[in-house]
């Protein structure tokens, strides 16, 4: 089945990661596309060495997409699109997360209509589970689940900045 969670809430990620965890737990093979994120975050350092799950990404920069010049713009859609042909060809995973696939789509990285191929083409033997922002509607009369995170109290707001271990 297909999952979205959406939202300008916090726990998109932890929500996906969580299901991986779920279904390594069972013995069942997880595949973990984080697009826009560079693999530092504790979680994902953790799930590294886990078996029953492979993570992968392809982020050059640490920073954001909208504080990039435009040759570093270029770099990084070349690197969101390598990482989408790796998760195209990959087999033998019963669960495959789409990390900020969602702002990628919004970004014009990866077409939606590529997207919508393959949730098609893989919906009936894998979870897909799907995170970002703004989720097109086609997307969403797609999928099977929808969770929307929404934002109602955070410290960022109080110009405090990500904390390690609880923000990354």
């Amino acid at each position: 089945m297909i999952h979205i969670y959406h939202g300008s809430g916090k726990g998109k990620t932890t929500a996906a990661l969580g299901l991986a965890i779920r279904m390594a737990g069972h013995h069942k093979k997880c595949l973990i596309a984080q697009f826009l994120k560079d693999g530092t975050s504790g979680e994902i350092i953790f799930l590294k060495n886990q078996p029953h799950i492979d993570v992968r990404y392809h982020y050059p920069f640490r920073k954001f997409y909208f504080q990039m010049d435009e040759t570093e713009k270029t770099k990084c859609i070349i690197a969101q699109q390598q990482l989408w042909q790796e998760v195209t060809s990959s087999t033998g995973y019963d669960c495959i997360i789409l990390d900020e696939i969602l702002d990628v789509i919004g970004l014009e990285m990866i077409s939606l209509e590529r997207v919508l191929k393959f949730l098609i083409e893989n919906h009936d033997t894998k979870e897909i589970v799907l995170t970002g922002r703004n989720p097109d509607a086609r997307l969403k009369e797609l999928c099977d689940y929808e969770t929307e995170m929404i934002a109602k109290k955070h410290p960022y707001d109080q110009n405090i900045p990500a904390r390690k271990g609880v923000e990354y």
